[in-house]
């Protein structure tokens, strides 16, 4: 009896409770909400961005461009219908998400890289805003900088 009580309170120290894999579960929720999104702009697939987005999501980017502060806003369904314009290809990737959960709604803080045509266009900070809509985690806006300079290499 006392092994299994040991055995229980370590769990709970080590964060391995059920209240832990929920939240792992959850957390996994949101980031394959985050990744079919860009996987949806990588592949300027507006189907797979439309499924895990909703459509009066908006996208803000901020920039300084020759010392001037440029912010620039538009709706998820002026992009989706843009998308696949162009000739030019692109790899948007992520890394080290930190996800904050309350309830039905999320948010994913990341660090990214952007590169058009197999070269490093920019990087910076992006913010995905999610809500749980009947029962499924949509992408409702995105938040992100331009940085030109001082990008990480090999991400």
């Amino acid at each position: 009896m006392r092994l299994l009580a040991l055995l229980l309170a370590m769990i709970a120290l080590m964060g391995g409770g059920p209240a832990a894999m929920a939240q792992d579960d959850t957390n996994a929720q949101i980031l394959h909400s985050v990744d079919e999104f860009l996987r949806g702009l990588n592949e300027k697939d507006p189907a797979v961005i439309a499924a895990v987005s909703t459509e009066q999501g908006l996208l803000v980017s901020h920039r300084i461009r020759d010392g001037q502060e440029i912010v620039r806003t538009r709706t998820f369904a002026d992009d989706l219908a843009n998308i696949a314009q162009g000739n030019g290809t692109f790899r948007e990737v992520y890394w080290d998400p930190a996800v904050l959960v309350r309830g039905n709604i999320a948010v994913v803080w990341a660090e990214y890289s952007f590169d058009l045509d197999g070269e490093r266009s920019h990087c910076g900070i992006d913010v995905f805003n999610l809500l749980k809509i009947d029962g499924e985690w949509k992408v409702t806006g995105i938040q992100y900088t331009v940085e030109p300079n001082n990008c990480p290499e090999g991400r």
